[in-house]
């Protein structure tokens, strides 16, 4: 099964495939902003459900290219578009409302706004995930897209043979970088472990069995930059889903 990013025009083989690319997106289900209006709410009751089914169609497969992130936004437009369609709010709702529901539901999955211009920041950090997953690529090591570690902001694998793994995570404000042989569990006493710095570099804090020594320094770098990417994307992630999602 492939793990790696889809890149130039690339897309899943299979339906199977494509379920497994989308599942970070379909298992989000974001709950709705509080509303008054009864009909409204009615209106939405198959939210979720639409939206699944039209990510998983395969018409919207760009939306896991990641060399196509300009065009997420329209994309997420066209999305919005479909559900609405298919959830055909009686007259009396407000379409313009349902719509907007859609699109609220759409950043909280992807992170992205649909109909987002391509200067706003939430394109412009992906952008640069999307740069920093290509460049650590090229050193031989690539993002996991079918990792189910929730807790991870992403995991990375080497993809030239080395048998280690990345694991990023950010606890009270700082990232931290695992590095773990690839069958060894999260927090093997074997892991390497490195965070970032407030000057944004990647410092090794404990390093048992050597795994550091698989890195070169091309390849430092590049983890250096994905973790500095992934971090500033997360920031952002979080500012805004605290909008957008109710509490």
């Amino acid at each position: 099964m492939r793990r790696r990013p889809y890149r130039n025009g690339e897309r899943p083989d299979d339906q199977r495939e494509r379920r497994r690319a989308f599942a970070a997106a379909v298992r989000t289900r974001p709950p709705l902003r509080p509303t008054g209006d009864r009909e409204l709410g009615r209106a939405l009751a198959r939210l979720d459900e639409l939206v699944e089914k039209t990510l998983l169609s395969g018409e919207h497969d760009r939306l896991l290219d990641e060399t196509r992130v300009s065009v997420w936004p329209r994309e997420l437009d066209a999305v919005v578009t479909v559900v609405v369609d298919r959830l055909d709010p009686p007259p009396s709702v407000d379409r313009a409302a349902v719509a907007a529901a859609v699109a609220d539901n759409l950043e909280a999955r992807f992170g992205l706004r649909p109909g987002a211009s391509p200067t706003e920041r939430s394109v412009v950090l992906w952008q640069s995930v999307a740069g920093a997953d290509s460049r650590l690529a090229e050193n031989g090591w690539e993002r996991d897209v079918l990792s189910d570690d929730r807790e991870a902001l992403a995991e990375f694998f080497a993809s030239d043979g080395d048998p280690v793994r990345a694991r990023l995570t950010r606890s009270s404000g700082r990232l931290h970088l695992e590095l773990r042989g690839t069958n060894a569990p999260v927090g093997d006493r074997s892991s390497s472990y490195a965070v970032l710095s407030r000057s944004s570099a990647l410092v090794l804090v404990d390093d048992p069995r050597g795994l550091v020594s698989v890195l070169d320094e091309s390849t430092a770098g590049a983890l250096r930059d994905v973790v500095v990417a992934w971090g500033e994307l997360a920031d952002h992630l979080d500012e805004r889903r605290a909008e957008i999602v109710p509490r």
